[in-house]
């Protein structure tokens, strides 16, 4: 079955000359809702001050001229996007595009302010319109997600790409690339130099030969990026099948694994090629800043739910009977352990029930064994499915992270016997706190395995950033806010 760039390929040059213009809508489109991003959080700021201030405002009719300037002014904000290449920023990791986005709203923010201060009589300030600054800071992280949402729900969004060779690290590229649409790399075919593979079919995908005149192989001539799997066995041809390719912009994937990628830069050493591996949880001043951070926010926090967690307490009581919290020893690195502490969500007997439930139903065996958990959990109370869904059963581990068990973000906290079968993945964990959150818990969480869940818990102490934190601080917001809970 062809995909859509393969259809506009076969239908001529005209459908292929409307596609080329097609590949500029998702700058320009991202570049628009930028725009009136900046528009709407003045107009926002500017009709939030009328309304506190005692001073009638006539904004919505007549737009002032302070509130115009200030609008022109903040469009340096999609600019700057557009020259670091956030538009459209194929290719561009979650983390590294949230990176890019912060430096530049805080540069804006600086700089504005600056402006407004010296050459302006402070006059944004003292009419309130800074305020836009912070309803900018808001609105431009969910404008760039809706607008990114939008593109691909259109089928708009991603370069068309060919990956060259069918063995198994280019199999996982096109999977990998299938599971992330985010990146834009949308796979058409594979390219590979074994004759009994032409004309077949790997993943879905055509298989062609490096060379050639069939209909399928022109789809070559008009893909913009070659991804090669760099075979293990023939590094040495590297040079010549990158020299071969016909694509303006060429990825090389090695076969590589265990190695950092988030904090990996290429780097040229006189013509050497090199890969800077930065290590930010080996720096001292890292963990002591994770380690305020977590510190301040729970505290904070612990004062601002108070009330909440009076009102869960009642509806526990109210609804079952037990104590209302759940204590379960937690790994805490090698033979460490600690209390970690939850709302009860279940019955007094859970432990009993699950026992005969594992040893009546096979199905729900099976379940277990590979999620560690089971969907629909007969233990758990009514109320305590309410709290599992919002992840409100979590919230006493905010003392845990104040008294210093666990942290804000970090891996899974994991029972003391259940890392047994995994050394090396239990040595990597060992460097860090458990999370309240982590990346596992904003990918699926109840719908990945268990080795799943360790792998991407291995893949966030490995590649550790103050971003990484943010970007999973960000994302867990959302999933509460869907109330997407276990």
């Amino acid at each position: 079955m062809l995909n859509d760039f393969q259809i506009s390929v076969r239908s001529g040059p005209a459908v292929r000359t409307r596609g080329q213009f097609r590949s500029l809508q998702p700058a320009l489109f991202l570049f628009f809702v930028d725009v009136t991003t900046v528009f709407l959080a003045v107009l926002v700021a500017h009709i939030g001050i009328g309304l506190i201030s005692p001073a009638p405002t006539t904004f919505l009719f007549n737009p002032t001229l302070h509130a115009q300037e200030l609008a022109g002014a903040l469009l340096v904000v999609p600019i700057l996007k557009a020259m670091v290449g956030l538009y459209p920023g194929y290719g561009m990791s979650p983390v590294e595009r949230l990176r890019r986005q912060f430096m530049i709203l805080i540069g804006a923010v600086v700089g504005i302010t600056i402006v407004d201060l010296q050459f302006n009589e402070a006059t944004w300030f003292n009419n309130g319109l800074l305020a836009a600054l912070l309803v900018l800071g808001v609105l431009i992280w969910i404008a760039d997600a809706i607008g990114r949402g939008v593109l691909m729900r259109l089928r708009l969004w991603g370069r068309p790409c060919v990956v060259v060779g069918t063995g198994q690290a280019g199999i996982d590229i096109v999977r990998r690339l299938g599971q992330n649409e985010h990146l834009g790399y949308n796979p058409v075919l594979f390219i590979d130099d074994n004759p009994s593979l032409w004309g077949t079919t790997v993943e879905g995908l055509p298989v062609v030969a490096p060379g050639g005149k069939t209909t399928d192989e022109r789809l070559v001539r008009y893909a913009s990026v070659g991804i090669l799997a760099v075979p293990r066995e023939q590094p040495e041809r590297l040079n010549e099948m990158i020299g071969n390719l016909p694509f303006s912009t060429i990825l090389v994937v090695p076969e590589w694994t265990g190695v950092q990628t988030v904090n990996t830069r290429v780097r040229d050493l006189s013509g050497l090629l090199s890969l800077e591996v930065r290590r930010p949880l080996g720096a001292s001043i890292t963990p002591l800043i994770k380690r305020g951070f977590d510190i301040v926010t729970s505290a904070l926090l612990l004062i601002l739910v108070t009330p909440l967690l009076l009102l869960i307490a009642v509806g526990i009581k109210l609804d079952s009977r037990g104590p209302l919290l759940f204590r379960q020893a937690r790994w805490a690195g090698g033979s460490r352990s600690f209390p970690a502490l939850k709302f009860r969500t279940m019955h007094a007997d859970a432990e009993q029930r699950l026992k005969e439930l594992l040893a009546t139903d096979p199905v729900l065996r099976r379940e277990y064994e590979m999620y560690h958990k089971l969907t629909r959990d007969p233990r758990v109370t009514r109320f305590g499915r309410i709290l599992r869904r919002l992840s409100f059963d979590e919230l006493p581990q905010l003392w845990n992270v104040l008294v210093g068990d666990m942290s804000l973000i970090g891996p899974r906290p994991y029972m003391p016997h259940e890392l047994i079968k995994y050394p090396r993945q239990q040595e990597v964990l060992s460097r860090v706190r458990p999370g309240i959150t982590g990346l596992w818990q904003v990918s699926g969480r109840h719908r990945t395995t268990f080795e799943r869940r360790i792998e991407l818990d291995v893949y966030y102490v490995e590649n550790y950033s103050i971003w990484l934190d943010l970007h999973v601080l960000m994302r867990t917001v959302w999933i509460v806010v869907k109330a997407d809970g276990a």
